[in-house]
């Protein structure tokens, strides 16, 4: 197995934004993070990013889709779109054999329709919540395959459902040789929300609070490490900058 972690860019957002509340107003950053995975001779990524839109164009979000850049504004260059992370991998969107989006936020499933042609797998819950609405998530070409619960798809990945962020959310333990990896996208977006327990922005609060208390018993169970949705921190602790890397590679 190989995992790779790509960088879609980051956002600079209102701390409420991810600490519903804080009336500090201050602002934070944000990495926007996908995954590509290679193993069982298939490549899986996971997650797309943000719309193309947004690409060196920080009111890019705001022409498309009416988000409001003194609240959320997207920083991201061009080589951020996620065809062009895959290129600097050397691959082409066609080289995929399946996407799977965590959930469908403009982060997560923004670049969707940059991948249109390959299959998409996503939670019945998440896919019947924008049911009648368009958006970002959907395109011409674009077939969603519909999973529920926990299921896997490559040997040694699990997707974890865990609603509460959006009703169809999930997450991810990926088992490796060492240690398990245990990628909480955004049910915990900060190290910071781990530990004190707050919640960042919710759908269903008992469903979120229920999905947290299942990542930490499973974190205690696998004696697993914990891969933040959105801490900066921990992102430049991993190496990260505007390039794709390796960072799990197993025989």
């Amino acid at each position: 197995m190989k995992l790779y972690l790509l960088s879609g860019g980051s956002v600079d957002v209102d701390r409420a934004v991810i600490f519903p509340g804080d009336d500090s107003h201050r602002h934070v950053t944000l990495p926007v993070m996908q995954i590509l995975i290679e193993g069982d001779g298939k490549r899986t990524l996971f997650d797309t990013g943000m719309p193309p839109e947004a690409a060196g164009d920080t009111d890019g979000l705001k022409r498309a889709y009416d988000i409001d850049p003194n609240w959320i504004k997207p920083l991201m260059s061009a080589e951020q779109r996620i065809d062009r992370q895959l290129a600097a991998l050397g691959l082409k969107p066609s080289d995929l054999d399946l996407v799977v989006n965590t959930h469908f936020h403009f982060d997560h499933a923004g670049g969707n329709a940059l991948l249109a042609g390959v299959p998409f797998a996503v939670q019945r819950a998440e896919l019947e919540s924008v049911q009648g609405e368009a958006g970002w998530w959907d395109a011409p070409g674009i077939e969603f395959q519909v999973v529920e619960d926990d299921w896997s798809p490559v040997t040694g990945v699990e997707m974890l459902r865990t609603p509460g962020h959006t009703p169809g959310h999930q997450s991810m333990l990926v088992r490796t040789a060492d240690q398990p990896w245990l990628f909480t996208w955004d049910a915990v977006y900060t190290e910071e929300h781990w530990r004190t327990g707050k919640l960042g922005a919710v759908s269903d609060v008992p469903a979120a609070r229920a999905s947290i208390e299942r990542l930490r018993q499973i974190a205690a169970a696998e004696d697993a490490r914990l891969i933040f949705g959105h801490d900066v921190g921990q992102w430049g602790s991993l190496g990260m900058g505007d390039e794709p890397r390796l960072i799990v590679e197993t025989p």
